[in-house]
């Protein structure tokens, strides 16, 4: 993929283009993923806290630390602290033709206005700490609300984005939200209820005095 864009589009273009393509490629699968755990329905809530509550608490946040992060990663600035990002601001200059330069200008301004929330929690949550905020200081600038919707649309408008250069140079697309998990939240889940299964039926069989037990799992 990345020598065809290369072929296509020249160096500098095929290999930025091919690079964010990859990114908004797994920033949707993470973000599926996360929506199988904790966004799909309350059952799969609960069979998780009866599991290991603490434990999957710490992975949502993480998870949505780790999608957020990402999201505001691929629509930086071109350079920060003297340095160079990928991001998607970098596409309209690498470009030649002057009527894709300008629709991916309208684009950028477009997925830079959708995804400020995302750099508010990444500037003054995760990778730094606002010390008003951690000390919930009343002079505080709330952060900007961040919903599931919220980041589907910059998913959204940064896919859209990209398939404006897909059609450009191939005359097709890509349905980046279509792409499919690794079913890893759902193994993951099917095999805890199992387990949660299995621990019941131990209980009950120890609450009416039968320890003959057998049937636990090794400590790995």
């Amino acid at each position: 993929m990345k020598q065809r864009n290369i072929d296509t589009m020249g160096e500098a273009l095929g290999v930025q283009y091919t690079a964010l393509f990859q990114e908004l490629a797994s920033l949707n699968l993470y973000w599926k993923e996360f929506l199988e755990l904790f966004a799909t329905n309350d059952k799969r809530i609960a069979r998780m806290n009866k599991s290991a509550p603490g434990f999957f608490q710490m992975l949502q946040e993480q998870q949505f630390e780790t999608n957020m992060s990402h999201l505001a990663r691929l629509t930086d600035s071109p350079k920060s602290v003297g340095k160079e990002n990928l991001t998607i601001q970098n596409l309209p200059e690498l470009v030649t033709d002057p009527g894709l330069k300008a629709e991916l200008e309208t684009f950028v301004e477009d997925i830079k206005e959708k995804t400020k929330f995302c750099r508010d929690w990444r500037n003054r949550r995760f990778a730094h700490h606002d010390l008003l905020l951690a000390t919930k200081d009343s002079r505080a600038k709330p952060l900007e609300q961040a919903t599931k919707e919220k980041i589907v649309a910059a998913m959204q408008a940064i896919s859209n984005m990209l398939n404006v250069m897909e059609r450009f140079y191939y005359k097709g697309g890509c349905a980046f939200h279509v792409i499919a998990a690794h079913n890893g939240a759902n193994t993951l889940l099917y095999l805890l209820g199992f387990g949660v299964m299995g621990r019941d039926k131990m209980l009950e069989r120890i609450n009416k005095g039968d320890f003959s037990g057998g049937d636990t799992p090794e400590q790995i």
